[in-house]
């Protein structure tokens, strides 16, 4: 196993810690652990950005690394909205519009590898991450604030948590980037729903 490999794989190992110390922090009441969170989330962040620089520098770049870089990348975000979900910071709605988003980009993987085509990556999906990384932090923040000074920040904005706030523009672009990999790949995702000739 090659250390941009290891890089990768590292933040799938991090994200249950993430989800830990973040609930347990938000639940508690513990500051500290909500900082023990963010060193956390900066780790799969850092993760995200060096694998792939590691892998062209060192010369290290597989096919191994190619599935496994946004099957990575999935699994850690889904668990770091899965514990804002479990905290009632994000409501169902909008934890599934990240939950779809991936599952569908795994389906379009399959299709095109089953097609011989490899699925680029897009400047819209490396924004939508990008966002997603942004708004992570917004959210700690927003909870950190809640500790050290509860009257900056109120218990909710129009009937949601402002954490939801935070997290509502990034659901929005993840849902409407789907459509940018939609529109180059319709001819395989039509021609994989054709029925096959007997």
């Amino acid at each position: 196993m090659n250390i941009a490999t290891m890089v990768t794989l590292s933040r799938v190992f991090i994200a249950p810690f993430f989800a830990y110390s973040f609930m347990y922090g938000y639940n508690h009441q513990s500051p500290t652990f909500i900082w023990i969170a963010v060193i956390l989330a900066g780790l799969i962040e850092l993760s995200d950005l060096l694998d792939g620089t590691i892998a062209r520098a060192r010369k290290e770049v597989t096919d191994f690394g190619k599935v496994g870089d946004p099957v990575a990348d999935s699994v850690s975000r889904q668990t770091v909205f899965l514990s804002f979900l479990l905290s009632g910071i994000i409501p169902l709605w909008l934890y599934l519009v990240f939950f779809y988003r991936d599952a569908f980009m795994q389906l379009l993987r399959i299709i095109c590898a089953s097609s011989g085509v490899v699925l680029a990556a897009r400047k819209s999906g490396k924004l939508k991450a990008v966002l997603q990384g942004i708004a992570t932090f917004g959210v700690l923040l927003v909870v950190l604030l809640k500790f050290y000074s509860p009257s900056t920040i109120p218990d909710s904005i129009a009937g949601f948590h402002p954490g939801f706030w935070v997290m509502l523009f990034p659901a929005l672009y993840t849902l409407l980037s789907v459509i940018d990999y939609i529109i180059p790949n319709r001819t395989l995702i039509v021609n994989m729903m054709k029925k096959k000739d007997s």
